[in-house]
């Protein structure tokens, strides 16, 4: 039982970037102040919301429990899609996106890169800034 215990806390420090965010969320927590955008599914980086503190848009992201209720009359208006993003993305104000592996293609395809500035990367996941951030 402690060989068990001990093998499963090694895994847990090696596959820790790979099933937390929390390393995002403190870089977005360390970065200016800017709207969040989380490319995808709620479910992938709700840690990063609930570490940071911060609300998020969700761009492409109705789907699966939360598309049931984003079109009842008085939801909140946090869904957006391609052309939304494109149009926040190109105001000129600060915004960050997160994106996954499976949607970071999406978002590479969908922006020019010179406005795709890497704020950081673990585990897969990515926080991208549409201006330039110093860290």
């Amino acid at each position: 039982m402690v060989l068990f215990i001990h093998a499963s806390r090694a895994a847990l420090v090696v596959f820790d970037p790979y099933l937390a965010s929390r390393p995002l969320a403190e870089a977005l927590v360390r970065a200016p102040k800017g709207q969040l955008i989380i490319n995808g599914p709620y479910y992938a980086f709700s840690s990063v919301l609930f570490y940071s503190g911060r609300k998020a848009l969700l761009w492409n992201g109705r789907m699966d429990n939360l598309e049931y209720g984003s079109y009842a009359p008085g939801s909140a208006p946090v869904f957006i899609d391609d052309r939304q993003f494109q149009s926040l993305w190109n105001s000129g104000e600060r915004y960050f996106v997160l994106s996954d592996g499976e949607h970071k293609s999406h978002l590479q395809s969908s922006m020019d890169s010179s406005k795709l500035f890497l704020v950081m990367e673990s585990g897969g996941k990515t926080l991208y800034s549409n201006l330039p951030v110093s860290q």
